[in-house]
């Protein structure tokens, strides 16, 4: 990686525009040329409606949601539902190639309106876990369609969305389903206690991606394997698997120096991640 800088700021005002509505975008990614630490970071803000949305240029043209609830290296988006009613299904969400994935932490996979689930008696408004999944009845028994699955998601599953999905959980769930779709369990548990029709009400649901994780903080010198954009915020390449996400300082000790915080990538930001998982988090009743 070519060191590359911008040239020095004259004032402290930013060059680079690090909001858009009420999204913070964070380097490396940005909005703008020269703001992102390359394209499939690019961010778009687009405030034609008079509303400013951000949207993920490289993913989709996924819509950015406000994540102040979660550190930077977590991102929450809208993810559109795909309909199994008809032949012909919407793509879904596929991030091979990209430095993100679905956080297991924060996601759950749900299938939506699923018949014929005849393998445990129920009663109208039960749920029961069965096969790893929640199990949510919203009807009586004679009904049919009206099960809902909520999962947790395994590990080879957190790169790609889309309705072969469900076939992965067919020990679970039943394959005459209405919809599936990937949801933050925050918002799950908060909106399914007031309604339990949520996940049938929306045509998208918010879910979080990981880019990295903070692995403390780091103070380094610029070197051959540094990007910078136009506000002198950067990546600086560690070790494998490691970058230091920083900016310039211009104070104290740290003068000159670039003041961060260590972060592993799920993917390669010109460095690979390090052998070893997550630990999944299960899912509590």
């Amino acid at each position: 990686m070519a060191l590359l800088f911008w040239p020095m700021k004259t004032s402290s005002e930013d060059l680079c525009q690090y909001s858009c509505g009420n999204v913070t975008i964070n380097y490396p990614f940005g909005i703008g040329d020269g703001c992102y630490f390359d394209k499939r970071y690019e961010v778009i803000c687009d405030d034609s409606s008079g509303s400013p949305k951000a949207f993920l240029a490289g993913v989709n043209n996924l819509e950015l949601l406000n994540s102040d609830r979660y550190d930077g290296n977590l991102l929450r988006v809208n993810i559109p539902v795909i309909s199994l009613k008809t032949t012909g299904h919407p793509n879904g969400v596929n991030l091979s190639g990209i430095p993100l994935t679905f956080s297991r932490w924060h996601n759950r996979f749900a299938a939506i309106g699923c018949r014929n689930y005849n393998t445990i008696v129920k009663r109208a408004n039960d749920s029961t876990v069965f096969g790893g999944c929640l199990t949510i009845s919203t009807c009586a028994l004679s009904s049919r369609g009206c099960y809902d699955f909520v999962c947790a998601l395994p590990p080879n599953l957190t790169q790609d969305f889309n309705a072969s999905m469900l076939y992965h959980f067919s020990q679970s769930i039943p394959q005459k389903c209405q919809s599936v779709l990937m949801v933050e369990e925050n918002w799950l548990q908060s909106e399914f206690l007031t309604n339990a029709n949520v996940l049938r009400d929306h045509q998208q649901f918010p879910a979080v991606l990981e880019f990295a994780e903070d692995r403390g903080n780091c103070v380094e010198e610029y070197n051959s394997r540094t990007t910078c954009n136009k506000d002198n915020r950067c990546s600086i390449q560690l070790t494998s698997g490691y970058s230091c996400l920083c900016h310039r300082s211009f104070n104290g000790l740290n003068d000159g120096y670039c003041v961060g915080t260590v972060s592993t990538t799920n993917k390669q930001l010109d460095i690979q991640q390090p052998a070893g998982e997550k630990k999944l988090l299960n899912w509590q009743i």
